[in-house]
């Protein structure tokens, strides 16, 4: 495989790859959306899964860090800047002289 199939190659797996703030986001859906459910079938109790899910988006909001962030970037989770930052150098390397598609919504809401 020559180096510019395997840049290109590369570049598509980037474009696909999730990234912490989309993590942290579905993450934060999934347990509000069980804690909700569980409050109202077992315990009011669960109401405080959705109250941290909430809480720790509102950090990240505020200070661009929240707890949750160290333990996906522990699981190997990149932030957005870092793929960028990656996808920019290869496009580079390509010798592209336009910016790297993100993704293929962003193609089409550019359009």
């Amino acid at each position: 495989m020559d180096t510019s199939a395997g840049a290109a190659a590369r570049l598509h797996r980037l474009e696909v790859e999730i990234d912490q703030e989309q993590a942290l986001q579905f993450g934060a859906a999934a347990i509000g959306f069980i804690g909700a459910v569980l409050s109202l079938t077992v315990s009011s109790a669960f109401v405080l899964l959705p109250a941290l899910a909430i809480a720790a988006l509102g950090q990240y909001l505020v200070q661009g860090w929240c707890p949750p962030l160290a333990l996906l970037a522990r699981l190997g989770l990149r932030s957005s800047a870092e793929i960028d930052s990656e996808r920019y150098a290869l496009a580079a390397s390509l010798g592209e002289t336009r910016e790297p598609r993100f993704s293929a919504t962003a193609g089409a809401e550019a359009d």
